[in-house]
């Protein structure tokens, strides 16, 4: 019998797999662009997102830099490339999951946040509105907002559940993913009034509210991961 291996890798990392053998085989010089995503999802038979993510599998591993608005242009590989980041969650699922569970755990936050919790979602508001001011995005400010309301939900399971899904945005594809779109100052900018629209439903104690502010909030973060960079 003649078995062809299974592969359950990524499908996001099968697609960089192609695109860094043919960089090697050199069929793309140094220096050069890449075909388009929209040209590439159709020689490979998937989405533009899913190319997307590739691309910037790539980039993390040192075979590509990817322009956004522009495109993605081989790296000199003469000094060498890390490997493909193959442990990493796809950017995209992961965001569809935070779509899943943290408008509820908004709504929930606003009934049940601790004072402390209040006071840290008010400070976190002013950091972040200080640190857009200065032209700066801080990830880590971003993280302590969203957790925060994690906690004050004041459900154990759900705040394990996203404290998860957190952990999965530090992985190598999805923070580089992360830092294209917060070089987008129209991103960036729809992202703080987003926040604090959100913020400002849970100290108000409106679960409602919160539910909308959040799930409006995550639906404009995945349309701009999806949409076109080139």
């Amino acid at each position: 019998m003649k078995l062809q291996a299974v592969s359950n890798r990524k499908l996001y990392i099968q697609i960089a797999d192609q695109i860094r053998d043919q960089i090697l085989a050199g069929a793309v010089e140094s220096g050069r662009q890449l075909p388009s995503e929209r040209d590439l999802a159709v020689s490979l038979g998937v989405s533009r997102p899913t190319v997307r993510e590739a691309l910037i599998a790539l980039e993390v591993a040192g075979f590509v830099e990817v322009r956004v608005g522009v495109g993605a242009f081989v790296r000199d590989q003469s000094r060498g490339s890390a490997a493909l980041p193959d442990e990493g969650n796809s950017p995209i699922e992961i965001m569809q999951v935070r779509r899943l569970l943290e408008p509820e755990a908004a709504a929930l936050a606003a009934q049940n946040i601790s004072p402390d919790g209040m006071a840290r979602l008010a400070e976190t508001i002013r950091r972040m509105q200080a640190e857009t001011i200065g032209n700066v995005w801080s990830s880590d400010s971003d993280r302590v907002m969203h957790v925060t309301i994690a906690e004050g939900s004041g459900n154990s399971v759900l705040r394990e559940m996203l404290d998860q899904l957190w952990n999965s945005r530090s992985e190598e594809v999805d923070t580089k993913f992360h830092e294209h779109l917060a070089a987008i100052s129209e991103v960036r900018e729809h992202i703080l009034e987003d926040h604090g629209k959100i913020v400002g439903a849970i100290l108000a104690g409106n679960a409602a509210a919160a539910r909308e502010a959040m799930a409006t909030h995550l639906d404009f973060v995945t349309a701009a991961m999806l949409k076109a960079w080139d």
